[in-house]
Formats: structure tokens, sequence, C-alpha cells
């Protein structure tokens, strides 16, 4: 009876080792215990086949996802090829550059024959993005034209006829207006030139324009007590009461430059120019990015800070229309309606038509010279057209390298000159700078590191945020800018030894 109860109270997690534990003495039954231990053993078989099928089931069931599971993977591969896309979109922002030609020497291919022109010569076209090294790259390129037989001086122009055919190079800077972000695909001279771009850090640009034409010589004499330039860089860290008064007088005098000059200045200088000696957010952004057709233009007119013109709209838009190269004749070049070198380092800049009765109704005859705008808010698509307009420039330069090995034989291999030329960019002074820059961080990041250790960092953040797509375009401009050196290096063997 005892035996029997046991055996009752085994169930299937019998197991030999523990079963003398449960018997104790009652060993009697032996028979019965064997045959239950037989039924208990064949449960645990069974249960563990039922338990390995239930496995295997799931594991199936895993490898077939239900509806739910299928719509969550396309969604995953949506994503995962979106951002490929996203990738490649990027990428094809950045590179290619647009022409695909050695950069070697492009100075003689170039301008060696145009059957679009008839053989008429070309031009040189610098976009000039002021406070970035522009006045020595105009005396560089003036350089370059002596160096090929062509001066494009002041006595050049005095004895151009009129309406002559003009069978040398020309030069074109454009400084004060944007640039069509189209223009290397409408305007049929931009084939007929070389083209040069030198960028800077946004930050870095601005604030070297405020101390440039931001500080007047009657503040200078109040505040510092001397005409002296404002930064003095043997006084600055070491001479606590200058220390203290520049950052006081920084962070003031800088946010209402930013917020004032412009009104100020137009009046003052170069009226209706969009780029001139006062603040203008977003600046190397907007100088690519201009409009002149399309949803562009329409986004553009369609500010309120131009509708607020109204005549002045209308007369923008007309000039835009008229001049734009899809609707004027722009075959036929008028030498006398570009840009001549001063001895000073100064244009000679005759397109306004008030020298010598010269008619340049419509601006500079070079490429982009026609009229664009870029004004008004910026977004992402502004950044992709200033690219794509920076993609067809044949030399992209940083004003943070320009005295670089590199940098410098790269240019002179572009102009067609000898790389140990006495006027390559390695050997120029630098001029209108501000602050003589000791060391590679000076270069690129004095402005930055001067706010920083001033404890102007809200300063230094306002310019960012202003600024923001600015500096994306910036970073963007140092890739494509990197790509174009390691081509020309792979082409050159540059540094091969």
């Amino acid at each position: 009876q005892k035996s029997n109860t046991v055996l009752l109270q085994l169930d299937c997690r019998c197991h030999p080792t523990s079963l003398s534990s449960k018997l104790g003495d009652h060993t009697d039954n032996i028979p019965g215990i064997m045959k239950q231990l037989i039924i208990c053993h064949r449960k645990r078989v069974v249960g563990l086949l039922v338990m390995a099928a239930a496995i295997i089931s799931m594991k199936f069931l895993s490898m077939t996802p239900s509806k739910t599971a299928v719509e969550g993977a396309a969604m995953g591969k949506s994503h995962e090829k979106e951002k490929v896309l996203q990738t490649e979109e990027k990428r094809q922002e950045i590179g290619p550059l647009v022409k695909n030609e050695p950069y070697m020497n492009r100075w003689h291919r170039r301008f060696s024959s145009s059957a679009a022109r008839g053989n008429l010569g070309g031009y040189v076209f610098f976009k000039h993005i002021r406070k970035a090294g522009g006045t020595s790259l105009r005396k560089y390129i003036s350089n370059v034209f002596e160096h090929h037989g062509l001066s494009h001086n002041i006595s050049d122009f005095e004895q151009m006829v009129p309406n002559q055919a003009n069978i040398d190079i020309s030069y074109v800077e454009q400084e004060f207006e944007p640039l069509d972000w189209q223009c290397s695909a409408v305007d049929p001279r931009w084939q007929e030139s070389l083209n040069i771009i030198v960028l800077r850090h946004p930050i870095e640009r601005h604030m070297s324009e405020f101390f440039f034409s931001g500080v007047t010589l009657a503040t200078k004499n109040k505040v510092f007590g001397s005409s002296r330039r404002v930064i003095q860089k043997d006084q600055l860290f070491f001479n606590k009461t200058y220390t203290t008064t520049l950052a006081r007088f920084l962070n003031e005098e800088v946010p209402y430059w930013m917020e004032h000059s412009k009104m100020e200045g137009i009046g003052k200088y170069k009226k209706g120019a969009m780029f001139s000696r006062w603040y203008q957010d977003n600046f190397q952004l907007r100088a690519l990015a201009g409009c002149s057709s399309g949803r562009c233009l329409e986004k553009r007119l369609s500010e309120k800070r131009l509708s607020e013109q109204g005549n002045e709209t209308e007369i923008l838009l007309k000039s835009i229309h008229d001049l734009h190269p899809l609707n004027h004749s722009y075959v036929t070049p008028n030498a006398m309606c570009t840009q001549f070198f001063r001895k000073n380092n100064l244009v000679f800049d005759v397109c306004s038509g008030k020298k010598r009765d010269v008619q340049c109704s419509g601006g500079c005859d070079g490429p982009c010279a026609y009229p664009t705008t870029a004004e008004g808010p910026l977004d992402k698509n502004d950044v992709r057209r200033a690219i794509k307009s920076l993609k067809a420039f044949d030399a992209i330069l940083l004003m943070e390298k320009l005295k670089d090995q590199d940098e410098s034989a790269f240019l002179n291999d572009v102009m067609g000159v000898p790389r140990d030329a006495s006027f390559a960019l390695n050997s120029m002074r630098g001029m209108n700078a501000r602050v003589v820059k000791s060391n590679r961080r000076e270069v690129t990041h004095y402005y930055r590191d001067l706010l920083a250790k001033l404890n102007l960092q809200s300063l230094l953040l306002r310019l960012e945020e202003e600024n923001k797509l600015e500096v994306e375009f910036f970073n963007r401009s140092v890739d494509l800018h990197n790509q174009q050196m390691q081509v020309w290096k792979e082409e050159t063997g540059w540094g091969r030894g």
C-alpha cells in the first residue's frame, strides 16, 4: 500500500539517482516501480519530441514573415535605399568636377582656339569674394597676363577703338553682385573663360570684413586712443586694460555692425550692390546662388523684402529677363566693357559706362555679368545650387591654403606659368591683412579663437547661427577643393618624389 502511494507520487521528472531517496526502504514492489519508470521515461521522450517540434515550428515561422514583418522589412529596405540615394546625391553634389580636362596648362588650351567665338579670344573670370585674398589674386592674375605678353591695363584701354573686335584675352572680375547659379550652363562666355574663385571660412571672413570696414578712424581714436589697427598682438592678452577694452568693444560693436552696417553703407559705397563694406549674412553662399530664371527666381521675387519695393522689383525683373543669356546675344565680345589692371593693385572698371562715354548698357562683357538676385531667406536648395555653380570653376582655391606649395603649384599649372615664377602665390606678400598670422592655426582659426579666448562665445554662436548655411556650403566646398587637388596631383605626379 505504501509502495503504491510512492509510485503515485512519481511523475515524469523522476530521475534514477533521486529515486532511492523517494522510495526509502519500499523495495518490495520492484516490478511495479520498474514499470512506472518505463512509463515515466516514455512520457519524457514524448515531451522532448513535442518540445523539439515546437522549436522547429517556431523557427520555421520566424523564417516565414507575416504581412507586418514583410512591410517592416520593405520599409527598412526603403530607408536603406533612401540612405544610399542621399549618400549618392551628396556625392554628386560634391563631384565629379565639370570640366574633365587636364589642369596642366589650361590657359593655352582654353584660349588657343574658339570656334564658338570665331577665335576672338576669351576671358579670365575672377569671382572675387571680399576679404578672401581677392587683392592678392588680382595682382597675381595681372602678373600672369604680363607673363603671356598681355597687359590689359589702363594704357591698353586708352588705345582701344570702340566696337573693334577683341582678339586678345580680357579680364572680368565680379565682386559686388551675386552670380547666377546656372551661368555656366546658359552663358556661352563661360566656356571661353578661365574661371577662378577663392573662398574662406565664413566666420573668419565676416570678422575680417568687420575689422577692415566696420571700424572708423574716429572710433579707433575714441576707444583705443590711437589710429593704429584695432588688434595689437603685442598688447593682446599681455595688457589687461587693452584686452578688456577690446572684448567690450567687440561685444558691442560687432552686433551693431551686423544689424545696421548694410543700411548705413548702401548710400555711401556701391549703391545697389549686394556685397560691399558691410555685413551680409551667408555672404559666400549668396554670391554663388543667384537666381535669374525658373522657380528659384519666382521664390526670390515673392519674398516680402523684394515685393515691398514695388516698381524696383518690376525694373529688376525686366532687367533680369532682357539681359538673360537666353534672351540676349553675347556672342560678339566688347573688350572696352571689361576691367583693367591698375598699378596700385586696384581694378579700373569702365563697365558703368561713365568713362569716355563707353556704352556698357549690359554691364561688363564677361561671363555671368548679367543681372541676378540672391536676396531673401535661404534654404538647403541654395546650398545645392551654389555647389553646382562652384563645380564649374577651373580653380577653386581656399584662402587658408594660398601660400601652400601645392596650391601655388596647382594654380601656376592651370594658368600656364612656371611653378617657380617670382609672382607665385607662395612668394607673394599678403595684402589688406589686418592681422599678420604667425602660424597655421592663426591662418585658419584666428578670429574664432579670438572670440573664444575673450569669452565672447555668445557672439561667436550668433555668427555661426546666422551663417549656418554658409558654413555648410563652405565645408562642402573644402571637399570639392580637395577632390580637385587630388585629381591634379594624380595627373601631374605631385608628391611622388
